[in-house]
Formats: structure tokens, sequence, C-alpha cells
């Protein structure tokens, strides 16, 4: 049995946990489960680092879920969308140099933060003002000011050239000598999700990577050049890299869903999927 710190015994301690609801937080309702733990011998509650941990990502989930908040996932979208890094997002919005990195790790925006990174993430145009400003008071290079600008609105090519570096290598056997293809990957994805009705994202890393193994089997050949590696529930995009692919969003959308006190990824599709994507044998 796992020990902790008591205060009272003033040792470390055997100690039990026990559930509870967190009915209120911040004045707001939230009826959330608080696993603490309790010690055998006063029968005191200690803290436990790690169910303190989950007790937090459970409330702050929550939370932002009540009250429309941004997520650490949307932050980090949202960056990759304009491949900002997180110190160069602050220089833009003009904040702690660490306030991205405490938001995307976990921690809840303030009111204010929040409300300009929901704008910028919904309305890109407000993004570009944001980075106009930066550059004339200083906190952006022009090198930098020029290259941010430049950035084609219309255009899915910042997603492509960021998911193709990511996923793409030279065809061999680990990916089923096919590089990675991205207009395949994404109507595979699209079509999945619409004969489904929708299918998380964990179960659709290991859909993709059966769908890839038979049509190597039977054509010798992937159909999407994702490479996988060997987890313990099973294969998984190489470097767990099957989140970047919430990145693509003109044929589904990827949306957060809370089950049983944890946050999944749905994955919903567009149905504006083009089956000739598949059919070809490029």
């Amino acid at each position: 049995m796992e020990r902790a710190y008591c205060c009272t015994c003033n040792q470390l301690v055997q100690y039990k946990v026990v559930s509870k609801i967190l009915k209120e937080y911040k004045g707001c309702e939230v009826n959330v489960i608080e696993n603490i733990g309790v010690c055998l011998k006063c029968n005191k509650e200690l803290y436990v680092k790690d169910l303190e941990a989950d007790n937090l990502i459970r409330l702050y989930d929550k939370y932002r879920e009540l009250n429309s908040m941004v997520t650490p996932v949307e932050i980090k979208i949202l960056r990759k969308k304009f491949n900002v890094s997180q110190r160069e997002l602050v220089s833009i919005l003009g904040w702690g140099k660490m306030t991205i990195n405490r938001y995307e790790k976990g921690a809840l925006a303030d009111r204010s933060h929040n409300d300009m990174l929901r704008i910028i993430i919904e309305d890109e145009n407000i993004f570009f003002e944001k980075v106009n400003d930066a550059y004339k008071s200083g906190r952006l290079t022009k090198k930098r000011y020029e290259e941010l600008m430049s950035f084609d609105k219309n255009e899915e090519n910042l997603y492509r050239t960021i998911l193709k570096k990511q996923l793409s290598h030279e065809e061999d056997i680990y990916n089923g000598f096919r590089k990675f293809d991205y207009d395949k990957t994404e109507n595979l994805i699209s079509y999945i999700s619409d004969k489904l009705g929708g299918i998380y994202l964990t179960s659709l890393n290991k859909l993709l990577f059966y769908i890839d193994l038979l049509n190597f089997r039977e054509n010798v050949r992937s159909i999407t050049g994702l490479r996988y590696m060997r987890y313990t529930f099973g294969p998984v995009i190489e470097n767990h890299n099957y989140r970047i692919l919430t990145m693509i969003d003109s044929k589904y959308r990827a949306e957060e869903r809370e089950i049983d006190e944890k946050t999944a990824v749905l994955i919903k599709s567009c149905g504006n999927y083009d089956l000739m994507f598949l059919m070809k044998k490029r």
C-alpha cells in the first residue's frame, strides 16, 4: 500500500482514498469528484500529490466546460495554426513570458486572457491586428513580423507543412512503402467518422492501423503512409502523433467530451469527404 506524509502523525503513513463531491468552485456549481487521502492511523485528511493533481484536472476541465473557457488543446492548435511558439504568442499579446506555458499545462486562464484568446481563435483578423501592434511596439522583429503577415489565410498550406514535417518519411516497410498522404488521411478519417457517427481519437488511432495493415497485406502498400509503434494497449501512431491529426479541420472537427471524469476527443465528420482520393493508386 502506498504511503504519504501525515502532519498529525509526523511520519509517513499508509492511507486510504475517500471520494467526495466538490459542489462549488468560484461561485460555479461544478459537482466533480475529489479523491482524498485519509491517514489510516489518525483518520485525518492528508496531502497526496498525485491525487490532488488528478482532482485539479477534473475540476478545471469541468469549470472550463461550464464557463465556455479556452482549453489547453485549443491554445496549442492556435499556435500550430500560425506556427508561433509560446514565447512569441505572449509577445504578440503583451503578456508575461510564462503565461501561455501555464495555460497549456492546465492552469485556468484569467477572464481577460481567456476572452482575448477566444477572440483570436475565432477571428484571425484580430490575431493579425495583435501581430501588427506587437511589431510597432518592438516586441516582434521585422523578419518575424513579415513571416507571420505572409500567412495564407485561404489555404491549408501551413497545416500540410506541419503535418508532413511531423509524419513524413521516405518509403519503407515501416510506413507501408508510402510517404504520408495528407489528402488520403484526411478523407479516410472523415469517411470513417461519418459511417460510425463519430469516433474517439484513441479508437481512430487503432482503426487506422488495421486499415493500413489490411491494405498492405492485399496491395503491398498502406493507405495513409503513417508509421506506428508498439504501445501498452495496442499500436499507436509514432510518437503519439495521432493528436496532431486534430489540426486538420476542413473535413472533420475535433470535439472534447468528458467521460468518467476524463476528457476525450471525439472526431465528427463534416460529410464532405471525397472517396476518389481513397481510390487513387498514387
